[in-house]
């Protein structure tokens, strides 16, 4: 059984230990940043495609970043951590720690580009806000949850980055599909209801992330 408290103390925990330990979260801002005020200087009225291609750039270098380190204890801590919860808790607590992290820097960095770039040119309309903002951090969200299950899963082979990498791409490519579906139709200005069945979407794949995750992930935290 899943226990709330459990689930919010490894979230609590995991926070810290990233407020702590804050070098990724400098480093994606630093990015961000650098990137946005490029853009800034070197392209001017950018196109709806290419100013998405730059933002989503950002958001997975920054979930990569925050994502790879979730796990990144040694076997002493996962044997303390073992006496308190169960493994399912970890992963549920650890990826909502990530996933907020990474809403954090995604906010941050759309704010950026908002500041310097602005929005693409497109004359026929406007682009509303709140739609953009939602189909962005649903996206975030949805990435964080599935980096997280991969580097669980590669925690437990010697913390293998390449097989983080190589477990990702068949979850992160629908992923960042949907995502980029879910905010083109947004900059482009078109209504909710077009846009909310993909939100749905972009929520179930966070879901396929913790389902996966309770089905492997037992079995290689025994191990």
């Amino acid at each position: 059984m899943l226990r709330a408290k459990a689930i919010k103390t490894i979230f609590l925990w995991d926070w810290e230990l990233q407020y702590r330990r804050s070098s990724g979260w400098f480093v994606s801002l630093l990015f961000s940043a650098v990137v946005t005020f490029l853009t800034s200087l070197l392209i001017k009225n950018p196109t709806a495609n290419t100013w998405l291609a730059l933002m989503w750039m950002i958001l997975i270098f920054s979930a990569l970043q925050i994502a790879s380190k979730a796990f990144s204890a040694n076997d002493g801590q996962y044997y303390y951590i073992n006496q308190l919860v169960n493994p399912l808790e970890l992963l549920i607590g650890k990826s909502l720690s990530t996933s907020f992290s990474t809403l954090l820097i995604s906010l941050l960095s759309f704010l950026l580009f908002y500041i310097w770039v602005g929005f693409p040119n497109i004359s026929d309309h406007q682009t509303p806000l709140f739609p953009l903002l939602i189909s962005i951090s649903l996206g975030s969200v949805a990435l964080s949850f599935t980096l997280s299950f991969t580097s669980a899963i590669a925690s437990k082979v010697d913390g293998n980055t390449s097989l983080m990498s190589i477990l990702s791409i068949p979850l992160l490519l629908p992923t960042l599909l949907v995502s980029l579906r879910a905010s083109k139709l947004a900059l482009l200005g078109q209504s909710i209801e077009q846009i909310y069945p993909i939100w749905i979407g972009e929520l179930s794949l966070c879901g396929l992330s913790l389902a996966l995750g309770a089905i492997l992930f037992p079995y290689l935290w025994r191990s």
